[in-house]
């Protein structure tokens, strides 16, 4: 079996990659985000601007990206589906996802995208737990916190994963073929989105893998930053793992 035919990009060598960077009153985090996506890995990169009232949108035209205005906050999975239906239209055939805000260093790309070029994975995940991985500047509350939620993730699942609440993965878009896996539900557009994809994923039997990255929280004020709420946004990450694991949803 050749190359691209283990990979299934047609008669290409390089699959077309979309970086997708949602962001949320971003301010200059977001065009240094657009800045570093490494361009010889990342053909297009689109910003999904999520009802910002700065200048977020502008900052990231200005440095290169291609962006979508939601016009109101509609949450994070309401953006990267967005996206999602973006990279579809446009007939690219991979997406990576990255923080607007910085937290994923996007210098790290290639880390994520080399499994699904080599025709590996489906589903990449980065993990700032699997050895080689780090995180910095991670608030302690955060640490006890990713390290229960995967665990919970895990045991709910029934697959192990290192690291399930990173949003820092590269998926193959071919994934959405399988209509079990439904991003296009109402109850998905917050933090519910990524969860849900990644458990569906796994318990579907598509081939995920993690690798090792960094998650960096960059410092605001000499505070780590993060918009994250430690208990409604943590039922947000929880609750597609609670009603999928039961039965409860789709």
């Amino acid at each position: 079996m050749s190359d691209v035919d283990k990979r299934g990009w047609a008669d290409r060598d390089k699959p077309r990659v979309l970086c997708i960077a949602p962001a949320w009153n971003e301010g200059e985090r977001i065009a240094r985000v657009v800045k570093a996506v490494p361009r010889d890995a990342v053909d297009v990169v689109l910003v999904v601007d999520d009802g910002s009232t700065d200048d977020s949108a502008q900052r990231a035209e200005s440095a290169g990206a291609v962006v979508i205005r939601q016009g109101t906050n509609r949450g994070v999975g309401a953006a990267v589906r967005a996206a999602i239906d973006y990279a579809l239209a446009n007939k690219f055939d991979v997406i990576v996802i990255v923080s607007g805000g910085g937290k994923t260093p996007p210098e790290q790309i290639p880390r994520l995208l080399g499994p699904i070029i080599d025709g590996d994975a489906e589903l990449v995940q980065g993990s700032r737990y699997k050895e080689g991985g780090e995180f910095l500047r991670m608030p302690l509350r955060r640490r006890l916190g990713t390290r229960a939620y995967t665990l919970l993730f895990s045991l709910f699942c029934g697959r192990r994963v290192t690291d399930a609440s990173s949003g820092f993965r590269a998926i193959r878009l071919s994934l959405f073929d399988d209509k079990r896996i439904n991003l296009w539900q109402d109850w998905l557009d917050r933090y519910e989105l990524e969860p849900y994809l990644l458990f569906k994923a796994l318990r579907l039997g598509h081939r995920v893998i993690e690798t090792a990255v960094t998650i960096e929280y960059p410092e605001t004020d000499g505070i780590a930053y993060t918009k994250m709420r430690a208990i409604t946004d943590w039922w947000k990450i929880f609750r597609p793992v609670l009603f999928l694991g039961l039965g409860l949803k789709r």
